[in-house]
């Protein structure tokens, strides 16, 4: 029965995967942070943080594949000193499809309709709409290229991103790197066939609405970038990737009036920025997290 299972999954996924061997089904982390500091201030916050990816591929035929999936997070942290934690929320729905354009040419196309804010009073006004569209270029069974765009509406504007990316296996199977730049990058190790080490990168980019007495009277930007490097495991099954990470955020959440916007941003600019923030910076801080991981290994059906 359980093989019968896996051949119908490689069945769903074949035609997703450009040179990279597994597709990631699910995953999940959850992150600390160390004491961190307010800027011109004595007191400090901890971030917490937990993030959610679920991804469902249906494959239609050898052309078409259906992608649908959720994302969830929650960022708990102290916006301003001497005031209760903040929670941010963020779930989204990934809808869209993948098509096979060639043999050495594909791409996804998606829709990200999310709704973010502290989850307080919901409404309306916290919804938002996004969509990406990414080409994947396969050079070899071991190098893949990637070219898109991102765009959303957020609390702030409307936020446009390029996207690029490269996927490398080296012929040992030893060496892996997978950039998808600016959002993300990593790099990692075998050591053995069931241990690995990695450095990795991870670009936090997401507004939330906030609810002060029962009114929509602001939002929160989160900008932060996050360097960390992890231990990777799978002794308990080889298609459960355990990994510790220890690294370095820099804590970007700056709050601003609801009414204050920006012309449009891009990942290095921001075009039309007059706002005025209410809060203070928060200094950079070092965090832990543990992150499973559900991987489906395609090279290996």
């Amino acid at each position: 029965m359980l093989k019968t299972l896996l051949f119908i999954l490689f069945l769903l996924l074949s035609n997703l995967c450009i040179s990279q061997q597994y597709v990631d089904l699910f995953s999940i982390n959850y992150g600390k942070s160390a004491a961190t500091g307010y800027e011109n201030n004595y007191q400090t916050t901890t971030i917490t943080n937990l993030d959610a990816d679920l991804t469902l591929p249906i494959k239609l035929n050898e052309k078409y594949a259906i992608i649908s999936g959720l994302d969830f997070s929650n960022n708990t942290l102290q916006l301003f000193p001497d005031v209760n934690d903040n929670n941010l929320y963020l779930t989204r729905i990934k809808a869209g499809i993948n098509i096979t354009h060639s043999e050495r040419w594909s791409g996804t196309y998606l829709l990200l309709p999310k709704i973010s804010s502290d989850y307080i009073n919901l409404s309306m006004e916290d919804f938002y709409i996004g969509g990406v569209a990414v080409l994947k270029y396969k050079k070899s069974k071991n190098l893949s290229y990637k070219f898109g765009l991102y765009a959303s509406n957020e609390a702030f504007g409307l936020f446009i991103s390029p996207l690029i990316g490269l996927y490398y296996m080296s012929p040992s199977s030893r060496f892996e790197m997978n950039l998808y730049l600016p959002n993300n990058a990593d790099l990692n190790y075998s050591l053995t066939n069931k241990t690995k080490i990695g450095t990795d990168f991870v670009a936090r980019g997401k507004s939330f609405k906030l609810t002060t007495d029962s009114v929509r009277s602001s939002y929160a930007e989160n900008n932060s970038l996050e360097f960390s490097s992890y231990l990777q495991n799978n002794s308990l099954n080889k298609n459960v990737l355990i990994r510790i990470k220890l690294g370095l955020s820099t804590n970007s959440f700056e709050v601003y009036p609801i009414d204050q916007k920006i012309a449009f941003a891009t990942t290095l600019f921001k075009f039309g920025d007059n706002r005025t923030q209410l809060n203070t910076n928060l200094s950079s801080s070092p965090f832990i997290k543990i992150e499973a991981i559900y991987r489906f290994d395609i090279a290996s059906k």
